[in-house]
C-alpha cells in the first residue's frame, strides 16, 4: 500500500517540499488551478493561499472562481454574485497568473465542484488541472457531488488551519486514496483570516485594515456591504 510521503520536485526551477502521493516531477503538462469559493467577502487569507500554490507549484495559471449559489452555505449573509465577483477582481489586481473566472455565474444555479472541472478540462484539456481548497473542504470531500469524478478530474491541494493540522490532514489523504484521490496538502498554514469575522467587524463599525486589500475595502463601504 503507498504510503503518506513527502515528495520532493523539480518544476520550472523550483525545489519544493510538500506532503503528496502524486508523482507531479513526471507531469510534463502546465499546471492549472481551480480555487473557488464564496469570497464573501475575499480576503488576505484567500490571496496568500493562492500565490503559495502559484509558486510551489509552479502554476501556469490559478483561475479564482466566486460561486454563483455555494450548495454547502447558507445564503442569509451573501451578497450577490456580482459583487463577489468585483472584489475578486479588485483583489487579484496586478497578481501574476492569477485570474478571476465567472464560469460558475454564467451557468447559474447551485454551484458543484464537479461540474466546474468539467468544464475546464474541455477548456485545458491539455494541462493538469488541480483543485485548491482549505481544511475544512478538504476534510468533507466524501460528501460532495460526485466526488470520485473530482478525483479523476483534478489533483486536490489543501492547507492546514495551524502547524498542528497537518498530520490530520495528511491522514485523511491517505483514506482518500482508496478512491483514486491524488492530493497535495501544504506544509504550512497561511493567515488566519475569516470572511464571517470581517463580515462582523463591518456590522459593528469594527476596522478591517490588513484583512481585506484596501481596494476590496473601499469598494465594500462604497456599495454598503455587510453592514446589516
Amino acid at each position: 500500500k503507498r504510503r503518506n510521503r513527502s515528495i520532493s520536485f523539480r518544476r520550472q526551477g523550483l525545489n519544493n517540499m510538500l506532503i503528496t502521493n502524486a508523482d507531479l516531477s513526471n507531469i510534463r503538462k502546465p499546471f492549472v488551478a481551480m480555487y473557488g469559493g464564496s469570497f464573501n467577502p475575499i480576503h488576505t487569507g484567500h490571496i496568500q493561499l493562492a500565490q503559495y500554490f502559484v509558486s510551489e507549484l509552479g502554476l501556469e495559471k490559478l483561475l479564482l472562481i466566486p460561486d454563483n449559489t455555494p450548495p454547502h452555505k447558507s445564503s442569509s449573509a451573501m451578497v450577490s454574485p456580482r459583487h463577489r465577483y468585483n472584489m475578486c477582481l479588485l483583489a487579484a489586481e496586478n497578481l501574476p497568473k492569477i485570474e478571476v473566472s465567472d464560469i460558475e455565474l454564467k451557468r447559474q444555479g447551485k454551484s458543484y465542484t464537479v461540474d466546474t472541472l468539467i468544464q475546464l478540462s474541455k477548456i485545458y484539456k491539455n494541462s493538469q488541472l488541480f483543485l485548491i481548497m482549505g481544511a475544512d473542504m478538504f476534510l468533507s470531500l466524501t460528501t460532495w457531488k460526485n466526488f470520485r469524478k473530482i478525483f479523476k478530474l483534478a489533483v486536490v491541494c489543501a492547507v492546514p488551519r495551524d502547524s498542528d493540522h497537518v498530520r490530520t490532514l495528511s491522514q485523511y489523504g491517505s483514506t482518500l486514496e482508496k478512491y483514486g484521490c491524488k492530493y497535495v496538502i501544504a506544509d504550512e498554514h497561511m493567515m488566519n483570516v475569516s470572511s464571517t469575522e470581517i463580515r462582523e467587524n463591518i456590522k459593528l463599525s469594527k476596522s478591517i485594515n490588513g484583512m481585506v486589500c484596501p481596494r476590496v475595502s473601499q469598494y465594500i463601504y462604497d456599495n454598503s456591504l455587510y453592514m446589516g
